[in-house]
């Protein structure tokens, strides 16, 4: 990655950070039509997560900056950048219906996006915003233990990262793991706090409070330094201690102290100072804080019978709380063995020096063309290096196995989805074009025997120069299991007639 590249990957992510409450749309599409290049797509990706979070903090629908993130991320391989798109998907999904009930659309991104993360082959900032993201997206779900898990392992992958061109980037992400963690912790106690277990909401509450005041830097935006401090004051008041210098609003000051007057026992006093408040900070606040206020509130005299109505409301959306952390951690246990399973496969079925398929997957591919309904036409290409041997001989079998390599790359260029590209054996490789005509499948027989030609081969060895030969046939479905026979026979005539060409029938 380039120094240029590194440094608009750094500008996007501060830019996602100013998005968040700082900028508004217009001043953000403005930023991101200076930052990267067209063909960088991780920073593409990058831009369109800051103008989606821009398009939600104003109240405008940001769903085609979603689809954009997971149409890039489908073409990037790169398993943070797609763990990152199906976090923000699972996300929004979520909002969209205002329920931490968990359905399967924003339960299935989220668990491919946490089983993703297993691997940790992506860049550091990479990772750790798609840990941001798949805890975000746990805790909006009350899947709060999935969600500290996520946190921890998001501090452990920032404290591994000892390359200096992405100090400031990480800087940036430890500042949303402090304040989001600090965020996740109040609204787990207040849950507690609401199910009648103070003793665990205090406990709770002292643990995040060590240390949390000295983690404001100076470099916080000013909108979540003021949301910090509110957060930190409401954790004292969960965790009984005595209320410091005011630092927040007043109507998270009168909670606190309603906090502290139920832990008092005065619920009469606590009552009349929670009186109200939900409704001034609305969701400016944790969910479960806002629940706690409305529960105090209840709490006047008279008012028993609606205060146990929500009492058992409370209860029994905790006990769902449990079945669910239950059933997404099942899930992800079964896609990590879905996943392991396709790995597995995948090893099977491809070539490990050039990452191509296998003879297993050239039978496998045969297999499934064959078993398919429709009629089309194919082209088999039987390709070998021209004079390998004497390439080992003169170079090493070192150099021999990156002319290998390379090939396979020219071919993996050439060939979609739909066809296939295989290594049979040595340097023999086969390529089969699916719904193709002979005059397209000549061309790009050419093309692929002009690229190697054409290869910077100087950069593998000094004075190494590689040529291969193609034999081609072209026929229909139903032909295919002969067709690599007669494309073996146009190679042996490519062979005969010089090398370094194409022979076809």
């Amino acid at each position: 990655m380039t120094g240029d590249h590194v440094d608009a990957v750094a500008q996007a992510y501060a830019l996602i950070e100013a998005a968040q409450g700082e900028l508004d749309p217009g001043q953000v599409d403005a930023a991101a039509a200076r930052i990267g290049r067209p063909e960088w797509w991780d920073v593409q990706l990058l831009l369109h997560f800051a103008r989606s979070l821009v398009a939600r903090e104003v109240g405008q629908d940001d769903s085609a900056h979603v689809l954009a993130m997971l149409d890039v991320a489908a073409a990037l391989d790169d398993p943070a950048l797609r763990a990152l798109s199906l976090a923000v998907s699972a996300a929004r999904k979520v909002e969209a219906s205002r329920s931490l009930d968990l359905g399967e659309s924003a339960a299935g991104p989220l668990v491919r996006a946490a089983v993703l993360l297993d691997d940790e082959g992506s860049l550091v900032v990479h990772r750790a915003a798609a840990l941001i993201e798949v805890a975000c997206v746990s805790h909006a779900l009350g899947l709060w233990e999935l969600a500290l898990e996520h946190y921890d392992r998001t501090a452990e992958a920032l404290d591994s990262d000892r390359d200096p061109r992405w100090r400031s980037t990480t800087d940036r992400q430890r500042t949303v793991l402090t304040a989001n963690r600090v965020e996740l912790l109040l609204d787990w106690a207040a849950a507690e706090a609401l199910v009648g277990d103070w003793p665990a909401a205090a406990e709770r509450a002292a643990a995040a409070l060590p240390g949390s005041r000295d983690a404001i830097g100076p470099d916080w935006p000013p909108s979540w330094v003021r949301q910090y401090w509110g957060y930190l004051h409401l954790l004292e008041a969960l965790a009984g201690r005595p209320a410091g210098e005011p630092d927040c609003v007043p109507e998270i000051q009168a909670l606190g102290a309603a906090i502290r007057a139920t832990l008092a026992g005065d619920t009469e006093r606590a009552a009349a100072l929670a009186q109200g408040q939900a409704d001034r900070f609305g969701r400016t606040v944790p969910q479960h804080i806002w629940l706690l206020a409305l529960q105090i509130a209840s709490r006047r005299r008279g008012a028993e019978a609606a205060g146990r109505f929500a009492d058992e409301l409370v209860l029994l959306r905790w006990n769902d709380r449990l079945v669910r952390m239950a059933s997404v951690r099942d899930a992800i246990a079964v896609e990590r063995r879905r996943r392991e399973h396709e790995q597995l496969q995948r090893e099977i079925l491809t070539d490990h020096l050039t990452g191509l398929a296998n003879r297993r997957g050239y039978h496998a591919y045969l297999a499934a063309v064959q078993s398919a309904a429709e009629s089309a036409d194919y082209a088999a290409m039987m390709i070998d290096v021209d004079k390998f041997k004497q390439v080992n001989d003169q170079f090493g079998h070192d150099v021999g196995d990156m002319v290998l390599a390379r090939i396979a790359a020219i071919l993996s260029a050439g060939v979609r989805q739909v066809d296939l590209a295989a290594r049979l054996g040595g340097d023999e490789f086969v390529v089969i074009l699916a719904e193709v005509q002979p005059v397209v499948s000549r061309a790009r027989a050419q093309a692929i025997l002009d690229a190697v030609r054409d290869h910077p081969w100087d950069e593998v060895a000094r004075g190494l120069r590689v040529s291969i030969s193609v034999g081609l046939h072209h026929g229909g479905r139903e032909e295919l299991p002969t067709l690599l026979g007669d494309a073996d026979r146009h190679l042996y005539q490519a062979k005969s007639e010089g090398r370094s060409r194409v022979a076809t029938g």
